[in-house]
């Protein structure tokens, strides 16, 4: 895997761009969705490595997304960002989320959180191509 792409889904358009521009800069093909629905498609139709998603959206929510992405799609990690504090951490990671930030996070955290997610993506990718 060279290129690392990502998507991040999320409802609040200030946060989808700071994200993109700052992901971009670092070297990420970045797409973008507004709403879990919108996401789930993206994942659908694209080769993506790694989620950022949001917990609070209205339509589904994030967990619900991350749901749908256990059945279908269980080999992208996922960092589920949540602006209402640590007491989402632990039900997004038994659900499966492989890290949770609460905004704002500080960019350390993030660094650390998507390296952790492209490691467990190209430790996949070794796995289906060995097979």
């Amino acid at each position: 895997m060279e290129e690392k792409r990502i998507l991040i889904i999320d409802d609040d358009f200030a946060v989808r761009s700071l994200l993109r521009i700052r992901l971009e800069n670092n070297g990420f093909v970045v797409m973008t969705a507004q709403n879990g629905w919108e996401g789930l498609t993206t994942l659908a139709h694209e080769e993506v490595h790694v989620v950022l998603l949001d917990y609070q959206m209205p339509g589904i929510d994030g967990l619900t997304v991350l749901n749908f992405m256990q059945q279908f799609f269980p080999a992208v990690p996922v960092v589920m960002m949540s602006g209402s504090g640590d007491e989402l951490a632990p039900q997004a990671l038994r659900a499966g989320a492989q890290a949770c930030l609460s905004k704002p996070f500080q960019r350390g955290e993030l660094d650390e959180a998507l390296q952790s997610c492209v490691e467990t993506a190209r430790s996949a990718s070794s796995l289906i191509a060995a097979h």
